[in-house]
């Protein structure tokens, strides 16, 4: 890692060689095989910008990379995941329903998921997690709070919701 630190880049491709294929595993673990080339490509450019930092008393050369690794993967995985939340997603043509009836629904979801971005931090968090399909108790269990102040959360967010909803519907 001295060599890599002073800007070898032989020394950097032993430690892709070595290493590479375990860094794209992590990478598929997390966050699949279409992005895990992308994990792999960001870990080598920390280890090359952050070789310096590198101290064997601390551990490993693979622990080290590897934790870089898991850490580039789950910065990604965030990355990708609030762009997908927030992205509309176009509905199926529907024969019944007119482009106006189209018009009504995405202006609908794109009021919910404003509204549901505008709530606390902590009770957006509570609805997201409910709303993508997970039981209360899982969702308790994720964010580290009882069960009990979760379903406060969540009722109180609902509340807010309602408001704000129904504010933007009579308007």
């Amino acid at each position: 890692m001295a060599e890599v630190a002073a800007g070898s880049s032989d020394a950097l491709a032993a430690v892709f060689g070595r290493l590479g294929s375990s860094v794209r595993a992590v990478g598929r673990r997390i966050v699949g095989d279409g992005a895990a080339d992308d994990v792999v490509q960001e870990t080598f450019e920390r280890v090359w910008r952050h070789a310096a930092r590198f101290d064997r008393r601390r551990g490993s050369l693979d622990a080290w990379v590897l934790r870089i690794a898991r850490n580039a993967a789950i910065g990604q995985l965030r990355r990708t995941r609030y762009h997908v939340d927030l992205a509309v997603v176009p509905e199926p043509a529907d024969a019944e329903r007119g482009p106006d009836d189209a018009v009504v629904l995405i202006d609908l979801t794109t009021g919910v998921r404003r509204a549901v971005a505008d709530l606390d931090h902590r009770r957006r968090a509570a609805v997201e997690h409910v709303l993508a399909g997970h039981t209360l108790v899982q969702t308790a269990g994720h964010l580290g709070v009882p069960e009990g102040t979760l379903k406060s959360r969540v009722r109180a967010a609902y509340a807010d919701l309602r408001t704000v909803l129904e504010g933007t519907r009579t308007a």
